[in-house]
């Protein structure tokens, strides 16, 4: 068994993916979780994915409907460290297993809970399912022009589930390292809800200061067609009918495509704005763009990819769906893929920890002997007070790293009280002068920031000193330049033996892309979210260019930002593994984390492979949803709505609050059938009213049905009274526009709320942490002198 987690004791009560793979990646590092399920077996335990989920766990039968069995259940928590749960509130508070009275009995427990909506508000008990709280919240409207209608379109990679998945094993892990020092528990809460917000990539700034960012307002509100993609950010289709994917986001990317591509001539041209990537006027970027996708269009992909794999410095993919992915070279040489003695393929462990590696799949003891250990060694009370402080609170975290998704990872542990300092190049990162600069002031919130030349002796030797005192460092660079720039692995354990040093870059270090560069849209293509997104349907024809301009448009916008958040956030879960590991073993080592893996989590569904494992549900042919009873729906006055009715209880619900309503019902069997005469017959349904009626009528009633274009993203959480109810954002201040509404925490403990900082400045903080490391005055301004350090000036 893994050391990461050695001796934490889980009790797993939930259903379905989001408390399944949380105690999957706690049990693959060590845990012992005891998953508590119905004799029969429980909802959602039919999905393809379930048998994975179950890994490394002690599977313990339990009716809790039964005499006896709830009190079991709560004297077992006596002896456990984490309960973690989905149920809605309501059920747990009717059983006795809600946090206030579990933890009367057992103080020392860490109790997580997920919920939907968030634990306030009118939607609280509402049946928290992906699809609802992304159609509720504006997602779908994200998605409006990639389908062959107008309205929202479904979206179908499960971001909020993987999101809360992962935030839910990094606020549990985060109070085990804070009970260490109290010994008390704590109660850890998040929700799908607020697992959207990490997708919010800067939006809502710009919402909120419209008079700055004017020109960015179309782009920011996703109209209903989608836009041309950027010449460095397209999709392309080859000569034998397949596409590719470029994502070459900075200039000397783009001039590698340029060269390999044989159109390098267009550097030259007056029009051509090297820094932007785009030309002036309109009409020649547009002839441009032409000739660029005509190019493509001449070579097979292969052949293509062939070129760009050997140049190694052009950010290219092909479309795969998540099963393909399941043969990716990369995935596979990288450990994310474990083959079984069955034949069968899954997902493997979500980082790799050099010293203390996962153990998927290790045989768990009985469940006799488990509970009788429990029940013999119960967990000490504790006789501290309960913190009431964040718990990564005296956590020094080092980042150094650029553009998205590293920076947002180091973000998330500064919300949860860690010290980040930034270092950042001479000049600042670049991401700070893309997107008008909104996309940085979101991954950067609540850090120190020190803007160094890491080229020159002095700068290595001021960033070799704050490496020396961190806990955690976080970088993306590709394997072999930390090495060059004397900040390696091996290199910064000489001086700091205990640090958990991560890295992160786009493929892993091993197999064929270990060198090449990633942005977003390549494991947004390779590892199937793009292909899901649009329904596995894409022309394999070759197509004109009027047909070749509608697809680049429509898969750029199904090829959304969600790939980098993917990976923050399992680059917070893997620093606090790490984090773990050095509380139980005393050591620091090397944690290892990719894009490519971290996306097969995102789209952990379907990354399963085995004899007879039932097809994905895919979205029908007008992207609207799974099922007759798990879909989008219009409605009067061109509004709609999105329905999901999972069980025969809900469908039932579903009809009875028809009838007190005073509507016709159709009848529970043509529910229950998969048709098009259900989908004809719920079409009818929900034309006869306006969406906000449904809604108003069918959620009180506890079903899930929410109106799906109310809000476009950024102005849901400005302006939503469900995220007003349960403070999911914040106030803060922007070095140069003021004051502003930020996005808030991902986690709340113990329903405790902390003020969170904005962004800093590039360089901002130089002086101030240039004297902690114990430099004067005078040698601060020789260094400044000296271009060693770069300040930001505000405008």
């Amino acid at each position: 068994m893994s050391e990461a987690l050695r001796d934490l004791r889980v009790i797993e009560l939930g259903i379905g993916p989001v408390t399944g793979v949380a105690g999957m990646i706690l049990a693959d590092f060590g845990a012992d979780v005891l998953r508590i399920e119905h004799p029969e077996g429980g909802r959602f335990m039919d999905l393809p994915a379930s048998p994975m989920w179950q890994r490394g766990k002690v599977r313990y039968p339990l009716d809790l409907n039964e005499p006896g069995a709830l009190e079991e259940l709560r004297s077992l928590c006596a002896g456990a460290d984490v309960f973690v749960s989905n149920w809605r509130q309501s059920a747990l508070q009717r059983k006795g297993l809600d946090a206030t009275s579990l933890r009367e009995r057992a103080p020392q427990l860490i109790y997580c809970h997920i919920s939907g909506f968030g634990p306030a508000g009118p939607l609280a008990d509402l049946p928290g399912y992906e699809h609802v709280v992304t159609a509720y919240a504006g997602r779908m409207l994200a998605f409006a022009g990639i389908a062959e209608r107008e309205g929202p379109v479904m979206s179908a990679v499960q971001v909020a589930v993987h999101a809360a998945t992962q935030s839910a094993v990094t606020g549990i892990l985060t109070a085990v390292l804070q009970r260490g020092k109290s010994g008390q528990g704590r109660l850890v809460e998040t929700s799908l809800l607020q697992g959207l917000l990490p997708y919010e990539m800067g939006s809502m700034i710009g919402l909120q200061f419209r008079q700055d960012f004017q020109s960015m307002i179309p782009a920011i509100e996703f109209g209903p067609e989608p836009p041309p993609p950027s010449l460095f950010y397209h999709p392309a289709q080859a000569a034998d009918g397949r596409w590719l994917q470029f994502g070459n986001l900075l200039p000397h990317l783009f001039d590698n495509f340029l060269i390999a591509t044989d159109l390098i001539d267009v550097v030259a041209d007056p029009a051509f704005d090297h820094e932007q990537m785009l030309l002036q006027p309109a009409a020649s970027h547009e002839a441009f763009r032409e000739r660029m996708l005509k190019r493509i269009q001449e070579r097979p992909a292969e052949d293509w990819m062939r070129d760009f794999v050997a140049d190694g410095g052009i950010v290219a993919t092909t479309y795969q769906t998540t099963q393909q992915a399941l043969s990716d070279p990369d995935l596979v040489a990288n450990g994310h893929v474990i083959d079984q003695e069955d034949g069968s393929r899954q997902l493997g462990p979500l980082a790799r920890l050099t010293a203390t590696p996962a153990t998927p799949g290790a045989d768990p003891r009985s469940a006799d002997e488990l509970i009788a250990d429990w029940r013999g060694s119960p967990r000490e009370l504790p006789s501290d007070p309960a913190p009431t402080t964040l718990p990564l609170e005296g956590i020094r975290v080092v980042e150094i790293a650029t553009i998205i998704a590293a920076p947002l990872g180091s973000a998330f542990l500064a919300d949860l009280g860690a010290d980040v300092t930034k270092v950042e190049q001479i000049g600042g990162d670049p991401f700070r002068g893309l997107l008008g600069g909104l996309g940085a002031a979101r991954v950067n919130t609540g850090k120190r920031s020190i803007s160094v030349n890491l080229k020159s002796e002095a700068g290595r030797l001021i960033v070799m000193k704050l490496l020396a005192d961190a806990d955690v460092v976080i970088h993306n660079y590709r394997p072999g330049v930390p090495e060059r720039l004397g900040i390696g692995y091996e290199q910064v354990r000489q001086q700091n033996p205990g640090v958990v040093y991560l890295q992160c870059n786009g493929y892993g270090p091993d197999g064929p892309g270990a060198h090449r560069p990633s942005t977003h849209p390549v494991p947004g293509a390779a590892v199937g979210g793009v292909m899901y997104q649009m329904g596995e349907k894409l022309p394999n024809d070759l197509l004109d260019t009027e047909e070749l301009r509608r697809w680049c448009s429509r898969l750029m916008r199904a090829n959304e930002l969600n790939p980098d958040p993917n990976t923050a956030l399992v680059i917070a879960t893997a620093a606090l593994l790490g984090l773990s590991a050095r509380q139980r073993t005393g050591r620091g080592q090397r944690v290892l984390v990719d894009m490519f893996g971290a996306n097969a989590y995102a789209n952990a569904d379907d990354f399963i492979s085995y004899p007879g494992k039932r097809p994905r549900f895919l979205p029908d042919e007008l992207l609207q949803g799974l099922t007759p009873t798990y879909r989008l729906y219009p409605c009067r006055n061109s509004s709609w709505v999105f329905l999901a009715l999972t069980s025969d209880s809900e469908r039932r619900r579903f009809l009875g609050a028809l009838v007190r309503a005073g509507i016709e019902a159709p009848a529970l069997d043509l529910l229950k059938a998969d048709s098009d005469e259900t989908v004809a017959a719920l079409a009818s349904l929900f034309e006869s009213r306006e969406a906000d009626f449904w809604e108003a009528c069918l959620v009180v009633e506890g079903v899930a049905c929410v109106r799906a274009d109310r809000f476009r993203p950024a102005s849901f959480w400005l302006e939503d009274g469900q995220v007003r109810e349960n403070s999911f954002i914040d106030e803060a201040l922007h070095p140069t526009l003021g004051p502003y509404r930020r996005t808030g925490p991902l986690l709340v403990f113990d329903r405790q709320r902390h003020g969170l900082s904005g962004p800093p400045l590039a360089g901002q903080h130089n002086q101030a942490i240039l004297a902690d490391l114990g430099y004067t005055g005078a040698e601060i301004e020789t260094l400044a002198d000296e271009g060693v350090l770069f300040n930001q000036s505000p405008p």
